[in-house]
């Protein structure tokens, strides 16, 4: 849905004069009940902190406006559910969807639904959980794998990317039509071998999806170990099915956080080989035919209040098709 004209111009001007990139508020807007066509698709990459080193003693300390960075390395005493680092870690986001993730240990991805075209999470607060005009924080993540979280499944367990020497988080692009963030991972650990992984990771304007680029450039996976992801199992059963050179694997039902109706898929190349392993947490996906040093793959999730309008998984397996091809 959209705000009306005036105030979406109001908004388009304040952005492009760089107001409210370190503002926590809630962006006021008056959604009418279809999305324009002239709106101007646009796309933004956020790492906003306080202006102060992390202090573990207290992690909620705020003692001024979050400050937009282009470049951070992580605090390996980096608390999980901090406020020095708004949203928790940096945030991809468009004019249909935003998804973050965790910038401590558990290195998870969430969704923010929206359900305004404007770009706002630079200028939302901490009352995200609550469905507010702008949208809301919409997944419970937990120790799953979330939406799309990257894994590798090594001698029956599955080890996401947490444990690391050093985390380096950059902006690649922030840009109109496409933003990226790059972070690198020193000396990451699984089953006590080490190795340096970059993971690239994107948003596109006008798309419900967002895309990871997984790849190893020092050291090597352990021998019989796989790149992996998945979907939370907040539905029992996933659907899967191909389009065009790709494979896809989805659930739709009531999931979000509010407990309303929601889609979440993940989708690959079909050379790829995906093959479900059995976990409790996760619809998990292994990718048998990556190559060694890298994989590269793409989520996307669309709520029943969000921009993309999905009200059925008709509906939900419509955007797929649209999107997975």
């Amino acid at each position: 849905m959209q705000p009306i004209f005036k105030i979406f111009s109001i908004c388009l001007i304040m952005n492009l004069i760089g107001c409210g990139a370190d503002v926590i508020k809630n962006k006021p807007t008056t959604p009418q009940t279809t999305v324009s066509q002239q709106f101007i698709k646009r796309t933004q990459a956020l790492i906003l902190t306080q202006p102060f080193d992390f202090d573990p003693s207290d992690k909620n300390k705020m003692t001024g406006k979050y400050i937009a960075q282009e470049k951070l390395t992580i605090p390996n005493n980096l608390a999980t559910q901090n406020k020095w680092i708004m949203f928790e870690g940096p945030v991809l986001e468009n004019d249909v969807i935003a998804y973050r993730y965790y910038a401590d240990s558990r290195h998870r991805f969430d969704i923010y639904a929206k359900s305004v075209p404007d770009l706002v999470m630079d200028t939302v607060s901490w009352n995200y959980h609550n469905i507010m005009d702008w949208g809301s924080d919409v997944l419970k993540v937990g120790n799953s794998l979330g939406v799309g979280s990257p894994a590798i499944w090594y001698q029956d367990s599955l080890y996401t990317l947490s444990q690391s020497a050093k985390k380096e988080i950059v902006v690649v692009e922030n840009g109109d039509n496409q933003s990226i963030i790059s972070t690198t991972f020193t000396d990451l650990d699984i089953a006590g071998q080490k190795m340096d992984v970059i993971q690239d990771w994107s948003i596109a304007a006008g798309q419900p999806y967002s895309s990871i680029n997984l790849k190893i450039t020092r050291g090597q996976l352990p021998e019989g170990a796989y790149f992996a992801t998945g979907i939370v199992k907040h539905i029992d059963t996933d659907q899967t099915g191909e389009n065009g050179n790709k494979f896809y694997a989805y659930t739709w039902g009531k999931q979000s956080f509010h407990k309303d109706y929601m889609g979440m898929a993940i989708f690959a190349d079909k050379n790829l080989h995906a093959e479900k392993i059995e976990d409790d947490l996760t619809h998990t996906y292994i990718f048998k035919n990556a190559p060694v040093d890298g994989v590269e793959y793409a989520f996307l999730a669309a709520w029943e209040q969000g921009n993309s309008q999905v009200k059925s998984e008709e509906d939900f397996k419509k955007i797929i098709k649209k999107f997975v091809k």
